[in-house]
């Protein structure tokens, strides 16, 4: 099964918050069809799924407890061979601009990366990427971190 996940489903908490889901809905499924053959009533309230849940359900015409579980099967094997990048900025990033980041990552490293977000405000603004045993510091401390010896000239001439 080829799967394409959101962009609103970019990390591995969300991938595995998913799963978690995906596994109580399998479970609702079961002891509904059990239900069913023995008192030929369902059960009334099925599990209500996140949004990110139903984006991927959403590929199955039929949701039944053996599609569930191929997805599930499916998104643990995405979970286990995806890449993973984190992205750490100056502030929370907002939805949006995650999406759009997870958007550039997915179109120009790997489709099937994952991306966490952190925030760490000693960074004064930029982004540090990292990505298996690579660091990219774009952050503006580095770089006023790395102009330090110039850094009193400049406060001279203010």
């Amino acid at each position: 099964m080829k799967l394409k996940l959101p962009d609103s489903l970019s990390s591995a908490q969300d991938l595995q918050s998913v799963l978690l889901e995906l596994k109580g809905l399998q479970q609702w499924l079961s002891h509904d069809a059990v239900k069913k053959q023995v008192t030929q009533k369902g059960a009334i309230n099925p599990p209500v799924l996140s949004d990110s849940a139903s984006e991927v359900v959403q590929s199955f015409k039929e949701i039944t407890p053996e599609n569930v579980q191929a997805l599930i099967t499916t998104l643990q094997d995405y979970a286990d061979s995806a890449h993973q990048v984190t992205i750490t900025l100056a502030a929370p990033a907002g939805t949006g601009l995650k999406k759009s980041l997870v958007a550039w990552c997915r179109a120009n490293i790997a489709p099937d990366v994952l991306v966490s977000f952190q925030f760490n405000s000693t960074l004064l603004g930029g982004m540090v990427v990292r990505h298996g045993s690579r660091i990219h510091d774009w952050s503006f401390r580095r770089q006023i971190l790395a102009g330090k010896d110039n850094f009193p000239e400049v406060l001279r001439r203010v």
